[in-house]
């Protein structure tokens, strides 16, 4: 089994939800004409990641131009009840915001909710009003995820440490933003700082983007350095579907994970592949 914990779904014709980010040429990773659909929804993942043992999916959130970012998580939640995909979500919501705890209980209303993914920059950390709303994301147990980067490691375990009843996912991976001697001495630096922490978790995830021409054996030390730091129960993969297809195929970067962890235990392979991931959104 494969369980996804990154996917991007869609509908542009919904007048509720917005994804900006799918137009002009604005994307660092490349040209995003070739997933530049009207709608990327659960049939066409199903049709993509049926040879890839794909069991459950986590949603990441990408209307990011909504103007009530709870109509992502309805339209979700709707699918969700209808086809049985996706099994969580992650959302937005700006826990700065004076009504952040406000936001995330309308997020709550909805089954599929699991956690927040901020995609501003990790200097938000220090901010008080940030950290009031990070602090109610903890106290109704969700999940916050973000890069971080290998440069804001402090920032980062400074707010772990002064949170731990929060569980901090970094997310995909650091994004380590190219494949040199330093950046993997740094990057792997931080992985080890943010592991030794016990309330931190986290999420292998778009690789292909700053590798467009990855191979799986390019791709398996980056992935095992996670699970090395981290351990199997606190590590699980995602696609970044369908903004990888940009470089491969969806059973091409399932199948690099099988290929990475397979001299891992028969249980190892399993939590990162499928059991992590079920426990930590309880899907």
């Amino acid at each position: 089994m494969f369980v996804d914990t990154h996917v991007h779904l869609w509908d542009r014709r919904d007048r509720d939800l917005g994804y900006g980010w799918l137009d002009g040429d604005g994307f660092p990773y490349g040209d995003l004409v070739a997933v530049r659909a009207p709608r990327f929804s659960v049939p066409e993942l199903r049709a993509e990641g049926r040879l890839a043992g794909l069991t459950k999916v986590v949603h990441m959130n990408a209307a990011f131009d909504a103007a009530d970012p709870v109509a992502e998580t309805a339209w979700l939640q709707r699918l969700a009840d209808e086809t049985g995909w996706p099994n969580a979500a992650v959302v937005t919501c700006d826990l700065a915001a004076r009504d952040a705890a406000e936001q995330l209980g309308h997020h709550a209303r909805h089954a599929v909710f699991r956690g927040v993914r901020e995609m501003g920059p990790a200097t938000r950390f220090a901010d008080p009003a940030f950290r009031r709303g990070y602090a109610a994301l903890g106290r109704m147990g969700g999940l916050f995820f973000h890069t971080v980067g290998w440069q804001h490691a402090g920032l980062a375990l400074d707010l772990v440490r002064a949170h731990p009843e929060v569980t901090f996912v970094l997310d995909q991976a650091g994004m380590p933003q190219d494949r040199s001697p330093q950046t993997w001495a740094a990057w792997t630096g931080m992985l080890r700082a943010l592991a030794a922490e016990p309330n931190t978790l986290c999420k292998v995830s778009s690789l292909g983007m700053v590798e467009p021409g990855w191979t799986p054996r390019s791709r398996r030390p980056w992935v095992l350095a996670c699970i090395e730091a981290f351990g199997s129960r606190r590590v699980f993969l995602g696609t970044n579907w369908p903004v990888e297809r940009l470089y491969s195929s969806y059973t091409d970067v399932v199948q690099a994970y099988r290929t990475a962890v397979s001299e891992l235990t028969a249980a190892e392979q399993s939590d990162v592949l499928a059991r992590t991931a079920e426990r930590v959104f309880r899907i």
